[in-house]
């Protein structure tokens, strides 16, 4: 994990609970709305790759918690959306048996997209029960690739990857957890990778990670994505020390109270020379 974690709020006890009730509440109180921003960017991605390889394709998603990306890519519904409804007193009452019901029932809802799948992978293994309990995902890994190598099981699903994607990861996983999924993969069979990543980290350890297993890593130029807003003023502030002494320049960005992060998106470089990033997604406004 990055040094720079050690500034950000501490929200490890949300991703314990069995039901996503509590992550809405807290994450919502803090206008965390960086999946719904990303969502549509990486459908534009799915589309591309679906459109390129004439089959529906595998998502793995880094640090997926309760499934809450692959909620906003199938719906289109938003953080607040979501909030709103997880706050509704008819299902605060409900126990985490009966919220799973009446989950599984409300996402199957929507018109499906059969050419998409999602895997899961997250250190909390209660998130990535109710992920898969009410259909968000379709497999789940729980396994901290941080500290240790996958299992057979699990390089058996990750070789079913076709997309790789992070919104809030990086930081947490090193190059060391994509160096070990990557692996699994024979030579030129890498999957595409697009990681959302704050402005406080470095991503050089992941893109050099990458062109090791032959994909080439763009930066998306001229933009950048809200995350959520510091939780208080000693975090605001200890943010702002890192970008300075990363040499970023915080103005109307960070400096307006809420973190930023930039897209990566990693991919085999004959694809790259076919389209450079900024002519397959159009970030929203």
């Amino acid at each position: 994990m990055s040094s720079a974690n050690a500034i950000k709020a501490d929200f490890h006890d949300i991703y314990r609970a069995s039901d996503p009730r509590r992550y809405f509440s807290v994450m919502g109180g803090l206008d965390y709305v960086i999946p719904e921003i990303a969502g549509p960017i990486l459908l534009q991605l799915a589309d591309r790759l679906i459109q390129s390889t004439g089959r529906p394709i595998t998502i793995l998603d880094i640090g997926c918690s309760y499934g809450i990306l692959s909620a906003v890519m199938r719906s289109g519904l938003s953080m607040d959306e979501l909030r709103c409804r997880y706050a509704k007193p008819a299902l605060q009452v409900l126990n985490s048996d009966g919220l799973a019901w009446y989950d599984s029932h409300y996402y199957a809802s929507w018109p499906p997209r059969g050419d998409m799948r999602f895997i899961g992978l997250d250190r909390s293994p209660e998130a990535i029960a109710y992920a898969q309990r009410v259909g968000l995902i379709e497999e789940g890994l729980v396994v901290d690739l941080e500290t240790n190598s996958p299992r057979e099981r699990a390089r058996s699903v990750l070789r079913t990857v076709d997309l790789i994607v992070s919104t809030g990861a990086v930081g947490y996983v090193s190059e060391k957890t994509f160096a070990k999924i990557l692996q699994v993969f024979p030579p030129g069979q890498a999957p595409w990778i697009a990681s959302f990543v704050l402005r406080l980290f470095d991503y050089t350890g992941i893109a050099e990670t990458a062109r090791h297993h032959g994909l080439a890593t763009e930066r998306l130029e001229g933009v950048t994505f809200v995350q959520r807003r510091f939780r208080d003023e000693t975090e605001a502030n200890e943010a702002l020390r890192l970008l300075e002494a990363r040499g970023v320049d915080p103005a109307g960005k960070e400096a307006e109270g809420r973190y930023h992060a930039e897209l990566f998106v990693s991919r085999p470089a004959a694809d790259v020379n076919r389209a450079n990033l900024s002519g397959i997604v159009s970030p929203p406004s």
